[in-house]
């Protein structure tokens, strides 16, 4: 059991850093095409004619008579819609990282525990890594999105810090199902903002990124182990009962 738990883990936490480095390294590779493709494009460009002036003209004047965005709440950046690209979201990428690593160790060793509410230690680690990586997505969306998308984060962020802490101090069966349940919300909520022609508040879409991916996987190890732990707690009460 021992092992296989370790395994399991451990293979959880090479898929989230190869995603990450695989992730950083496209995107490396797509900003220096995009710099070498501005480069060329300034080089080989020549002095306007009256004709180009005048088609440029009418093509600034139907682009003004456009439609606004469906999503208006999403504000256009350089690199597109909304993105994770400041310090802040670079630092919550690696605490998701940092949440993975300290939680497989942590995992493995109480695995040899005959009480499996020493998991609880597992769950402590992971709803306050996974809840910081909220918290530190809070400036993105408050500057490309939204003053409601920047409270939602910070409020979901807090929520699963103080459900890890309420955990640790009473690891209950109702408590497992509650936290389960959120955590289910906020991968569902996950995907179904990448998706297009969703209404607002939900389509963005904002797109797939590391930071992302590593909160979601922590996320869903959360859910997977509050699921055992409500299934464990059940039959421990029923054992209890009819003693």
């Amino acid at each position: 059991m021992t092992r296989n738990a370790f395994l399991t883990s451990f293979s959880i936490l090479v898929l989230a850093l190869t995603l990450t480095l695989s992730s950083n390294i496209s995107f490396a590779e797509d900003e220096h095409v995009s710099e070498s493709q501005e480069h060329e494009t300034e080089k080989t460009v020549a002095a306007p004619t009256v004709q180009e002036e005048h088609a440029q003209t009418e093509e600034h004047a139907s682009h003004e008579t456009k439609e606004e965005p469906k999503h208006e709440h999403i504000h256009k950046t350089v690199e597109g819609s909304h993105v994770h690209n400041s310090a802040t979201a670079e630092a919550a990428q690696w605490v998701g990282v940092g949440t993975l690593l300290v939680a497989v160790p942590v995992f493995a060793i109480k695995t040899r525990s005959a009480n499996k509410l020493a998991y609880k230690n597992a769950v402590l680690t992971l709803a306050v890594g996974v809840g910081i990586t909220h918290v530190l997505l809070t400036p993105d969306h408050l500057v490309d999105v939204s003053i409601e998308h920047a409270a939602f984060f910070a409020t979901a962020g807090f929520a699963q810090i103080g459900f890890g802490l309420l955990f640790m101090a009473r690891p209950a069966r109702r408590v497992a199902i509650i936290g389960a349940a959120g955590n289910v919300g906020s991968v569902i909520l996950y995907f179904a903002t990448r998706i297009e022609n969703l209404p607002a508040p939900f389509g963005a879409p904002e797109g797939i990124d590391p930071v992302g991916i590593v909160a979601k996987i922590a996320e869903i190890s959360l859910v997977a182990l509050l699921i055992y732990l409500a299934v464990y707690l059940k039959k421990a009460k029923t054992v209890e009962t009819k003693a």
